[in-house]
């Protein structure tokens, strides 16, 4: 049987019926190693860089000093390990003093990025990997001008003096901590020794910072986790990164889906070709059978002949899956995120299995149907295999082909989803075909003669104009899905950080200076963001309870309530956040004598809070209690002020405050800061600008990231709505030819011809449309928490572009038989 099926394979092939499957299944695995692998390497990269806003791959946090032998463990292995003390105290010059969070390095700072250090405030300074020398001093710019000290001056720092050697610009971290009271200082670790600051029972965090390859640095923080106890931490580069938190959150998403999506599209390819070799085969079947083959050893043949593609298809789609995607990086390496990693052998294997998987689950069945064929069928064309129970099949296959999406995505929630909505989909494309396909009937009889003949051999074969218009279909949804999934991700992105979003922010502002920092701002025609006032305040009640007895022991471990809150209070919704559950206050609420508050819903989440729950604050020496009116999605990463507690105007007014603004100020107009500071001096100044500037980089590039899996995606639907056309083209190569032999004219060839096109491109695109609308507005709500939207432009578009590329590839692939004989054309059919 196995040198059978090479002689039958070696026929097909020479014959052309093996071609198609073998060229759906090759563009299936190469779009999927290609798309896997590019996918793999971009999320690992956008990780990679993510580390620089932390300065390192991880931190290990600890409140007492790390064992040593830890350390050694990292450092035998290869790893670069920087360790670090941060407390709390105070610095002073002459009368002047000021409380500091202080950093001191024990190492080279940062391990991943860098640490920008300038001479003067508010200028630009160098970039380095370094750390203070002993004796010296880093000072965030605000501390200069309450110490009234610059560059080269000495400073009290316990029993020692340091000399100020650099003002810092941006560093690692810092985007996490622009609303700490406490700015920060970096000084050499070999000073904290020398001040007699630390003490027995002083208050200090040990910090380790970490770098090294991933193969290296992996297996030590997976050893690290099991030796930590629960006041120790890990943090990863995009954990501590919050302004970057959500937008790699959605590109990892999207990155994921894509990978999905090459799945999919390699299901349609495969089914399709994989029905229409099966009912090619039907003859030969039936001839097995007359001359006394079995069924079992028909089964054997063909399984045989279906490993052989799959084989073949593997091997060549891997083959080009992997020289595709290594030129696609080499050749737009510098839109891509750097530094870009090697290849890893995950996504290659998962494609490649991931292909056979795919045939063998939707090719197996029709192969399988081969063989029912009754041996009558050689004399009666008419008869069809007997219907077989392959449920049973079609459900190991979409399960298999479900782990497989798991194993790519690792995203049940994707996989749900897209499982979900392909089989709602599917059942509703066939029902819906079928509408299209009787409408397109009926309009085709009140057509010309040759629309008629186009319509009509839609028409001759029902079935199979419906899969195709399904196949086509589908791939329309997935394509247009990818389409406008990127759009929104992309405008959510530039919304994030438009043209002109805040990169100042002033905090301590004191309630006379309010009217003065108003005035001078307008006079330099600077707009804020707002300006609202402060109280600082803990969470200390929920609903007459102790947060011991109202929380569990998770929620106890909640920062927000292990912490003081910044808490505030206004009449309108502030332009970040979203009321999402609940009302804002009205000025009726202000009189029915409740404490009304508003509450960030990551907050509540966490809490388990919900409308109605009372709060009890604990402000100075006095408590004050909220009952929670509404909840709000906070969009953190705005760079505007935001706050976890909102509460209604007039409640927190016998408590003392500070105000917080934020503006944009371009570079050329910094001299508004030294205004600033020169008429209210214990104003504090943060400075966002390298902040936001590395933002946007690392935005910008997991744009064109996302931009290129998306160009790659449409390129590999292209390639299977071709693979889904070549399946056709011997019905429509046949019939144009028995026109030609029995008269007909090329005109007459070339408009029925197009007819038909054009309307499986009308059908397909209709479809399109409506499934996209369907699975993009599902993964909206339940992916990328993006607002549901419709988008009534692409129900034009879309149908004409699907007329325009199912109707010029099908008429490329035909346009040559009109100038061939017809004998010669049948005789190669």
């Amino acid at each position: 049987m196995l040198r059978m099926a090479f002689r039958t394979f070696r026929r097909d092939w020479n014959a052309g019926e093996v071609k198609v499957l073998l060229f759906a299944l090759t563009i299936a695995v190469m779009a999927m190693v290609a798309i896997g692998s590019i996918t793999d390497r971009v999320h690992r990269a956008m990780g990679e860089q993510s580390s620089e806003f932390l300065g390192a791959d991880y931190t290990f946090e600890s409140p007492r000093p790390v064992e040593p032998e830890w350390i050694e463990r990292g450092l035998s292995d290869g790893l670069d390990i920087t360790r670090s003390q941060s407390f709390a105290t105070v610095l002073s010059s002459g009368n002047n003093f000021q409380l500091v969070s202080v950093r001191a390095l024990g190492g080279k700072f940062p391990l991943k990025g860098t640490i920008e250090i300038a001479e003067k405030p508010f200028t630009q300074g160098v970039v380095q990997q370094a750390q203070p020398k002993a004796g010296t001093i880093w000072l965030e710019p605000r501390i200069l001008g309450v110490l009234g000290v610059e560059v080269g001056d000495k400073i009290d720092f316990g029993s020692i003096q340091l000399t100020v050697d650099g003002v810092i610009v941006a560093a690692p971290g810092q985007a996490s901590e622009v609303f700490n009271i406490a700015p920060k200082v970096l000084i050499n670790l070999e000073d904290v020794k020398k001040a007699n600051i630390v003490q027995e029972g002083s208050r200090l965090s040990h910090t380790l910072f970490i770098a090294g390859e991933p193969a290296v640095r992996e297996p030590y923080i997976q050893w690290l986790k099991e030796q930590k106890n629960s006041t120790q931490r890990i943090t990863g580069g995009k954990e501590g990164t919050p302004a970057l938190k959500a937008a790699l959150a959605r590109a990892e998403t999207f990155l994921r889906l894509a990978s999905l999506i090459s799945v999919v599209l390699a299901g349609v390819a495969i089914a399709v070709a994989a029905g229409r070799y099966s009912q090619r085969h039907f003859d030969y079947s039936a001839i097995y059978r007359c001359l006394g083959m079995q069924i079992r050893q028909v089964h054997k043949l063909y399984l045989w002949q279906l490993l052989m593609i799959g084989l073949i298809g593997s091997g060549l789609g891997l083959a080009l899956g992997l020289g595709l995607q290594s030129l696609i990086i080499n050749q737009f390496s510098d839109v891509l995120p750097q530094p870009m990693v090697g290849i890893g052998l995950a996504p290659v294997i998962t494609g490649a299995l991931s292909g056979l998987v795919v045939l063998l689950g939707f090719a197996l069945p029709a192969f399988l149907q081969i063989a029912k064929v009754p041996p009558l069928r050689v004399l009666r064309k008419e008869l069809l295999p007997r219907a077989m129970s392959s449920w049973v099949i079609y459900l190991l296959s979409i399960g298999v082909m479900a782990l497989l999406m798991w194993w790519q995505s690792n995203s049940l929630l994707l996989v749900g989803i897209l499982l979900a909505v392909a089989v709602v989909t599917y059942l509703l494309i066939r029902l819906i075909a079928w509408f299209i396909f009787k409408i397109g009937v009926w309009l085709g009889k009140r057509g010309s003669l040759a629309v008629r003949f186009g319509v009509g051999q839609l028409k001759q074969y029902p079935a199979f104009t419906i899969s195709q218009i399904s196949a086509f279909g589908l791939a329309f949804i997935i394509m247009l899905s990818t389409v406008l999934l990127r759009s929104e991700l992309l405008s959510e992105w530039q919304s994030q950080l438009p043209e002109n979003a805040p990169n100042h922010f002033l905090i301590n502002v004191q309630e006379q200076e309010v009217e003065p920092l108003e005035s001078l701002l307008k006079e330099n025609n600077v707009s804020t963001e707002g300006i609202y006032p402060m109280v600082r305040g803990r969470v200390v009640g929920l609903n007459d309870m102790t947060l011991e007895e109202a929380l569990d022991e998770n929620q106890q471990r909640t920062g927000a309530v292990r912490r003081e809150l910044n808490l505030t209070w206004t009449t309108e919704v502030p332009e970040a956040n979203e009321v999402t559950k609940g009302q804002w206050w009205s000025e009726a609420s202000a009189d029915d004598g409740r404490t009304e508050i508003s509450v960030g819903e990551e907050l509540a989440e966490r809490l388990g809070l919900e409308l109605g729950d009372v709060l009890t604050f604990s402000i100075g020496r006095l408590e004050i209690e909220g009952e929670i009116t509404n909840l709000r999605s906070i969009q953190w990463d705005s760079f505007q002020p935001n706050f976890f507690i909102i509460f209604e105007p007039g409640t927190l007014d016998e408590f003392p405050a500070s105000y917080i603004t934020s503006f944009y100020l371009p570079l050329e107009d910094k001299n508004v800061l030294n205004q600033i500071l020169k008429a209210m001096p214990t104003v504090t100044i943060i400075e966002l600008d390298a902040i936001m500037a590395q933002v946007q980089s690392i935005l910008n590039q997991v744009t064109m990231a996302v931009e290129f899996i998306m160009l790659f995606v449409l390129l590999a639907g292209v390639a299977v709505l071709y693979a889904v056309l070549q399946v056709s083209r011997e019905e429509r190569l046949l019939s144009a030819t028995l026109l030609k032999a029995l008269g007909a004219r090329k005109k007459f060839i070339r408009a029925s011809i197009l007819a038909e096109l054009a309307l499986l491109g009308l059908f397909s695109g209709v479809l399109g449309v409506i499934g996209g609308e369907i699975l993009v507005n599902i993964l909206y709500s339940q992916a990328f928490n993006i607002e549901l939207v419709l988008h009534p432009w692409y129900w034009l578009v879309v149908p004409l572009i699907s007329v325009s590329f199912i109707g010029v590839v099908g008429w490329l692939g035909l346009k040559h038989l009109l100038n061939q004989p017809a004998h010669q054309v049948l005789r190669e059919l």
